[in-house]
């Protein structure tokens, strides 16, 4: 039995050997022949060889039929037979996982305008491009362009396009996401766009940190968009959106606009992420929500916002349930009293606001100033805030 076993297997090699050698030969006179034949014979050569028994070999004959064509790029306006070897070559490149190939199938994509030729060249890229980052900078240069074309008012090839999507997801890499988000977000139509979104989806890594790279470098339509995504996405702990918000009210704090239309939209960003912040009672982001309610004081002041994005601000201050923070609202509220001396009434929910925050704190920095508040020209209503909030400060 043992003898027949070995037996077994030296014929199986010796039949693999005799493949093997037979695979090559064909291969070589495959690629001899294809050298010397008219463009007919060579579509034809290529058409056999893909539709062989030894296909899966003939790797080097695709790709010397997709540098054929990129050689002889000049001639492929005036000869559609070279679009059509170039889908065939950049087809069974990626067919049979011919990675060595995957030079030649850029230059393909590079050199044809023909939207057979380019569809095919992008899903073998996304198979032989696997690992290599030169393939996936290629394919992300070549989408941000086109989506900066469609931005511009002009149409790209869509079918080539959701190719190039189809491909980035399956590559997986994660510098990817900046344009596939973009894609997703400019109002291409919505067989484009959730192609997009499910590339996106399928990109291999940290989903926050790819949002971050769209919230720290992409134009401010988008950091909205990414930030509102952060917020909405179920792949995202409580913390890791806070961390995210943070990161965005710190964009939100220290960049600038060069428009008045871009300035809202900072100033939108801000408060979003200041609310989500607040909400999730997020301590770490409490320097930056003292900035953030100095800003918005010095915002209302010009009536550059309304009451209610001071009372939020106020509010997600004192969830930071930081001495900071009381420290902070305490000299806003001595702010408040030397206008009340000076006969300068401030708004009377923006003081019940502060008083009602330095209560729930409970921090005891506030103490001097909630009492003086008590003798100042207020309503009895503010006085009584003041009293209640003295009453919870902690000792």
């Amino acid at each position: 039995m043992r003898r027949l076993i070995i037996g077994a297997v030296i014929l199986l090699a010796v039949a693999s050997s005799a493949f093997a050698q037979d695979a090559q030969k064909v291969l070589d006179t495959m690629r001899r022949n294809f050298t010397i034949a008219s463009l007919d014979v060579k579509i034809q050569i290529l058409q056999d060889a893909a539709a062989g028994k030894t296909a899966a070999s003939m790797g080097p004959l695709f790709q010397q039929a997709a540098d054929f064509v990129a050689d002889n790029a000049s001639l492929i306006p005036i000869d559609a037979r070279f679009n059509q070897l170039a889908a065939i070559a950049a087809e069974q490149i990626g067919v049979v996982k011919y990675t060595a190939g995957k030079d030649s199938v850029w230059k393909l994509f590079s050199v044809t305008a023909d939207t057979q030729a380019l569809t095919k060249a992008a899903a073998a890229l996304g198979i032989v491009g696997a690992g290599d980052p030169d393939t996936v900078a290629n394919l992300n240069r070549w989408a941000d362009a086109q989506n900066t074309i469609f931005s511009a008012g002009k149409t790209p090839d869509l079918a080539v396009l959701v190719s190039v999507f189809k491909a980035m997801g399956s590559l997986g890499d994660p510098s990817s996401f900046p344009m596939l988000f973009s894609a997703m977000n400019l109002g291409y139509p919505d067989a484009v766009s959730s192609v997009a979104r499910d590339a996106l989806l399928s990109l291999k890594g940290d989903f926050p940190a790819m949002l971050g790279t769209v919230i720290r470098s992409r134009p401010l339509e988008e950091k909205k968009l990414a930030f509102q995504m952060a917020m909405d996405s179920d792949k995202l702990t409580d913390d890791q959106k806070a961390t995210v918000a943070e990161m965005t009210l710190d964009i939100g704090l220290h960049s600038g606009a060069p428009d008045a239309a871009g300035k809202v939209t900072l100033r939108e960003l801000r408060y979003a992420a200041a609310a989500a912040l607040g909400a999730r009672k997020w301590s770490h982001a409490a320097p930056l929500m003292i900035e953030h309610l100095d800003m918005t004081v010095g915002e209302y002041d010009k009536a550059l916002v309304d009451r209610n994005h001071l009372l939020d601000a106020i509010s997600a201050l004192g969830a930071m349930n930081t001495h900071d923070a009381a420290v902070r609202l305490t000299s806003f509220l001595v702010l408040i009293n030397s206008y009340t001396e000076k006969g300068k009434a401030y708004d009377d929910q923006v003081v019940y606001q502060v008083l009602n925050t330095l209560g729930a704190l409970g921090d005891k920095v506030a103490f001097d100033d909630l009492m003086y508040t008590q003798y100042l020209n207020y309503s009895n209503s503010v006085k009584k805030a003041a009293r209640a909030a003295l009453d919870k400060l902690k000792w």
